[in-house]
């Protein structure tokens, strides 16, 4: 094998054999990675630990919600997932490596380590001032008006950060006049009173559909989005047209594809998922 990866509690492996100095002292040239939950060392290295666990210990659900309300956790397992993607990154860094070398490594990856860089522009907040960052619901800290608000038939993301952006969203909102409101004749004056500011545009979005918000907002240039759902992203056009949606091969069903392309092709399924013991014996008793 070219790489071994275990998601084993610390100590399981060493008791089997199977850890990564052992196999590395058997072949050198071998990269082996730990995908664990707090991580190799530490006072919780033993501990188990799964995506919402995480979120709530690695300080991602602190931050994530209504103020005042319970922390929330994220919709998508971005613990979990982002762990694979950090475990392919540390993998494909050992094999490069063992092109220049000709020696492998052992690469160590955890839910912990991930859910904290999730939070590393969060993380910078506090390391700078010592304040720890607070729920914002939709909106982004320092930033204002940047969130979603409820219209007449759903939900819309207007992201008018900037100076010029604000201008022209009280325009299109019909209020000219905020332009030389001292309250939010720029971005520090708006933070100070987003209160007031968010109070008034959660009155007027609500007052027409998401369909004319989106077209009045992109008419003058301001980022916007409808809030959609799973299913409105999965038959939207954009999403069709960039073949993000593929079938499964044998199986009548669709997937969520790649999201990455090579020269301008979206790699492609090549095969139904294996079956539970399909390839148990050709694996374990090969023909010579």
């Amino acid at each position: 094998a070219d790489v071994v990866l275990q998601n084993l509690r610390p100590g399981h492996v060493e008791k089997l054999g199977l850890d990564g100095p052992t196999l590395l002292a058997k072949k050198p040239s071998l990269v082996y990675c730990n995908l664990g939950a707090f991580g190799r060392t530490g006072p919780l290295q033993d501990r188990p630990g799964y995506d919402p666990l995480m979120q709530a210990f690695g300080g991602v659900m602190s931050t994530t919600g209504e103020p005042g309300r319970p922390s929330v956790r994220v919709g998508a397992s971005i613990v979990d997932m982002g762990t694979g993607l950090w475990s392919v990154v540390g993998v494909l860094t050992a094999l490069y490596e063992r092109q220049q070398t000709g020696r492998g490594r052992v690469v160590d990856v955890s839910l912990f380590e991930t859910a904290t860089s999730w939070t590393s522009l969060l993380a910078a907040q506090y390391l700078c001032t010592g304040d720890s960052p607070q729920k914002q619901g939709s909106g982004a800290s320092g930033i204002a008006p940047y969130k979603a608000y409820i219209t007449l038939d759903g939900e819309v993301v207007v992201a008018a950060g900037s100076d010029s952006l604000f201008r022209s969203l009280a325009q299109v909102v019909g209020h000219p006049e905020w332009i030389e409101d001292p309250r939010f004749v720029d971005n520090p004056s708006r933070v100070r009173n987003q209160i007031e500011l968010y109070h008034m545009l959660d009155g007027i979005m609500a007052q027409r559909p998401t369909r004319e918000w989106v077209t009045a907002l992109e008419a003058a240039g301001i980022p916007c989005s409808p809030v959609q759902s799973i299913g409105q992203m999965a038959e939207h056009p954009q999403t069709q047209a960039l073949g993000l949606i593929q079938p499964v091969p044998g199986t009548g069903m669709r997937f969520v594809a790649l999201p990455l392309s090579l020269d301008g092709q979206r790699p492609v399924s090549s095969g139904p998922p294996p079956t539970l013991g399909e390839h148990t014996e050709s694996i374990l008793f090969p023909r010579s």
